[in-house]
């Protein structure tokens, strides 16, 4: 019987999302107490009240499409904060340059606050090389807002030095949970070789009880007729001691009777056929951009109805044609495992979660694709889907018994 692992990495992934989430939350906070900081300079100082008007707007639009990307962290959204975000700050830096030179006086801290906002766009997957070049392509963008402001606003171009630091801080925070997941990986010990290695002791520990077993029931009691009958033995006594051979060989699993008397050593359970058909469909998303880790399917020996099969099937490739299409990730895991007669199927991404209850009409995955062929053949479906991802488990009932050769 194998059991199923937990998904490996999804702690490491809920660290990098929520150091993203904090970076966006501070770029929305960081626009208002700007804009705060803006109207304070405009009444103290005085200068033109439009470009401080175009910079305090320029602030409220970098808050919207920052705050937008907090609430649904996608590609598609970080690509607007990104571009909108240029805009805005280069708007912004020429406003504040246009409305008073003194501003970058005695540092330009104030005029970086909107550029500074883009390398804080954050990772978009749970993974830290996906912060890292998103921080590298908003640091960029940063440096490229400042140049075009000052140069807009007829000041010589000035690489903005409070970007670079909050650039660096970013890459190094980044660099750092890269290289604690990587040691992670190589410290984690092999759960499949631990189960297989606890499953051969169990059999052992069983053959000890058999062979124990055996030896009372049988060799005890053929001693005892043998002392007690000193001729030789009648047809009688032989008979029961043949039998008792018999059930001795078959009570025990170190060894086995062929047809032709010899004895060989016992054979382990072979993989079920579903088992390889998993793994099969596995490989042909190995082009989709999608990297499918698999696991218990080694250690699965159970048997499944043809219909059961084909619904497994369809299911799980409907549940990765998912992934692919919507969940905005470059990885999943399928775990398989078997427990009192029924078959699970687990489908993992780390990916971008969705809400059951407000699937659009046209998107039939899930209730045609997965829920209705695994309750054809009796089987239910969970799924679970949230910032953290999303997990699909498929319970089917197994058909048949252990598949042994």
């Amino acid at each position: 019987m194998a059991s199923i692992a937990l998904p490996r990495d999804v702690a490491s992934g809920i660290i990098v999302r929520g150091f993203a989430t904090a970076q966006r939350a501070i770029v929305v906070v960081g626009a208002v107490l700007t804009a705060v900081a803006v109207t304070v300079s405009a009444v103290s100082r005085g200068g033109d009240p439009l470009a401080f008007l175009a910079a305090i707007l320029a602030l409220v639009a970098l808050a919207v499409v920052a705050l937008r990307l907090l609430l649904r962290p996608t590609a598609a959204r970080a690509i607007v904060f990104l571009a909108a975000g240029t805009a805005a700050s280069v708007v912004y830096t020429t406003a504040l340059l246009g409305a008073d030179a003194r501003l970058d006086e005695p540092g330009p801290f104030l005029v970086n606050r909107a550029a500074t906002a883009l390398v804080l766009v954050g990772a978009l997957r749970g993974s830290a090389q996906s912060g890292v070049l998103w921080t590298s392509a908003g640091f960029l963008l940063a440096e490229l807002s400042l140049v075009l402001g000052f140069a807009l606003a007829g000041r010589a171009p000035e690489i903005g030095v409070t970007p670079l630091l909050g650039a660096v801080v970013v890459l190094i925070a980044y660099g750092a949970l890269g290289v604690s997941r990587a040691r992670a990986r190589r410290r984690v010990p092999d759960l499949d070789r631990l189960q297989r290695e606890l499953e051969i002791g169990d059999r052992e520990r069983e053959l000890e009880r058999r062979a124990a077993r055996v030896a009372h029931d049988t060799v005890l009691a053929d001693l005892a007729i043998i002392a007690a009958r000193p001729g030789p033995l009648d047809a009688g006594a032989r008979a029961r001691l043949e039998r008792d051979l018999a059930v001795a060989v078959a009570g025990t699993v170190a060894v086995a009777v062929d047809v032709d008397g010899d004895f060989d050593a016992p054979t382990e359970p072979r993989r079920s056929p579903i088992a390889d058909d998993l793994l099969e469909l596995v490989h042909e998303y190995q082009w989709s951009g999608v990297t499918v880790d698999v696991s218990g399917c080694d250690d699965l020996v159970v048997a499944v109805d043809e219909q059961v099969r084909i619904a497994v099937l369809g299911a799980t490739r409907a549940a990765l044609d998912n992934v692919v299409r919507h969940a905005a990730t470059d990885r999943a895991e399928l775990v398989v495992g078997e427990r009192d007669g029924t078959l699970s199927v687990l489908i993992v991404d780390d990916g971008v979660g969705f809400s059951s209850t407000r699937v659009d009409a046209d998107r039939l995955g899930v209730r045609s694709s997965i829920d209705a062929r695994v309750r054809e053949v009796g089987g239910s479906v969970r799924v679970w889907s949230g910032d953290e991802g999303t997990t699909v488990m498929l319970s089917v009932p197994a058909g048949g018994n252990e598949v042994r050769t």
